[in-house]
């Protein structure tokens, strides 16, 4: 998804700026404290999922630090995982209330030509397995994260990640 954002702090945020950086909602914690200079206060104890990206915002950094995003459906399991201007769709649906589609292989769509995502890749030449191996990567990354550090159940009261026995 893309939505526009507006940073707005005279004298510290450079004014003007316009781009085309990966930045998540998920960034705003980690990015807001580095920003005020309470990187301390961002919990250690679990992963946070967001990257700091305040020297990007204060124009120290030319990059956020963001490369890829994944994202989830209602029922938790992978949608689709951008990696850097290519997306990859594993499942999609129609709409609200509509199942889920999986096609034989994933949609893949290079969004700095297609934003639309009007595209399939894999529809024009079959020469774009190499974006798989990233996106495998931040795939293999999550999912030996939640071993480490399972997702809470809702409704489960969070009392901290246990040393897993080896």
């Amino acid at each position: 998804m893309r939505v526009p954002c507006i940073v707005r702090w005279p004298g510290k945020v450079p004014a003007g700026v316009v781009t085309d950086e990966m930045f998540a909602a998920v960034d705003w914690l980690p990015t807001l404290a580095g920003m005020t200079g309470l990187s301390s206060k961002v919990p250690t104890d679990r992963p946070i999922d967001g990257v700091d990206a305040s020297a990007y915002l204060l124009g120290t950094s030319k990059t956020t630090g963001r490369t890829s995003y994944m994202f989830f459906g209602a029922d938790g399991k992978l949608m689709s995982l951008k990696w850097r201007f290519y997306k990859t769709v594993f499942r999609f649906s129609e709409g609200v209330g509509s199942p889920y589609v999986e096609p034989q292989l994933p949609l893949m769509y290079d969004l700095s030509s297609d934003p639309g995502e009007k595209f399939n890749l894999w529809a024009s030449s079959l020469i774009n397995g190499w974006v798989f191996a990233p996106t495998l990567e931040v795939i293999g990354g999550y999912e030996r994260s939640l071993e480490k550090y399972p997702n809470i159940k809702v409704g489960e009261d969070f009392t901290g990640y246990k040393a897993k026995k080896k």
